[in-house]
């Protein structure tokens, strides 16, 4: 993971925001929740973050990997570092077994 630099400047893929319209109240709640945590500070011990494994970023700034961060128990959040420095791009977001097999 790049350096600390929080807060993240975050930004939302059109998939993010699909995957997150779709969601109930509650959901949209707790995501909310775990996104400004993300935001504020990745390595957060509530997120356990961690590298999907075999997917490849596609922003440079932050190099390849793609991360998963937990909301809840059940719901998370795929994002990667960049388009930019000091940025985050939220990848999508959900429940956890559809969420990960379309980061």
């Amino acid at each position: 993971m790049p350096p600390m630099v929080p807060p993240f400047n975050l930004f939302f893929e059109v998939i993010f925001l699909e995957s997150y319209s779709r969601l109930g109240s509650q959901e949209k709640k707790v995501i909310d929740k775990g996104v400004q945590l993300l935001a504020k500070n990745p390595r957060h011990p509530s997120l356990q973050v961690h590298k999907a494994k075999n997917i490849t970023g596609k922003y440079p700034p932050g190099g390849d990997g793609v991360y998963i961060a937990y909301a809840s128990r059940d719901l998370r959040i795929t994002f990667e570092y960049g388009p930019e420095q000091g940025m985050i791009a939220l990848r999508n977001c959900g429940h956890h077994a559809s969420r990960e097999r379309n980061i």
